[in-house]
């Protein structure tokens, strides 16, 4: 006859398919929740005008029709003066000689001149203290250096924090920065060019 262990296994199975069929119906009654109860009316599209484009043409068959300009003779066209260009001249007595006149005109576009060439953006130097990659650190440490009165400030590139103190016009001076800050907060710092971006 039968093993009593396979007897055990299939009374089991029997009572699972039996428990199945009373439960499963009961879970899956084929009701739809609320939720999904929801009708959406869409609104009938605006009626836009019908738009009749006319078929290509060849250039040749358009008419022509004269322009204003091409009407005017060469005679009609005047030409627009240019411009002078301003002169920084200094300002001159109506009683100065005309020749006296004329050198200090000379000595205005000389002066005039050198202040154009002189006017070099001059270099500046800022010192780089720390690079963090959390803002808060960044933000503590120029905190603490602008409480000891460095001029200090931070800014982020590439999702780093970079403290800076500056900029200085010589290099000397951000050295010598770096030192009394290596000496007062024990942090090492990068002397480099200032850039304004």
């Amino acid at each position: 006859m039968i093993d009593r262990a396979i007897t055990y296994r299939l009374i089991g199975a029997g009572i699972m398919v039996l428990s199945a069929a009373i439960v499963l119906p009961l879970i899956l009654d084929g009701e739809r929740p609320a939720e999904l109860d929801v009708q959406v009316h869409v609104t009938t599209p605006p009626d836009f005008p019908v738009v009749n484009i006319a078929p290509v043409q060849p250039v040749e068959s358009l008419p022509v029709e004269p322009s204003p300009a091409e009407e005017k003779s060469a005679q009609d066209i005047q030409l627009i003066p240019i411009p002078k260009s301003a002169k920084d001249v200094a300002v001159i007595e109506k009683s100065a000689p005309s020749s006296k006149k004329a050198e200090v005109a000379s000595q205005a576009k000389t002066a005039s001149a050198e202040k154009v060439t002189s006017t070099k953006i001059a270099e500046r130097w800022t010192l780089q203290i720390a690079t963090f990659k959390s803002e808060d650190n960044a933000i503590r440490l120029v905190k603490k250096l602008k409480d000891a009165n460095y001029d200090a400030y931070s800014l982020t590139t590439n999702s780093l924090y970079k403290v800076y103190v500056g900029p200085e016009f010589k290099r000397e001076t951000s050295e010598k920065m770096r030192e009394k800050i290596n000496n007062e907060f024990k942090l090492k710092g990068l002397v480099i060019k200032y850039s304004v971006n």
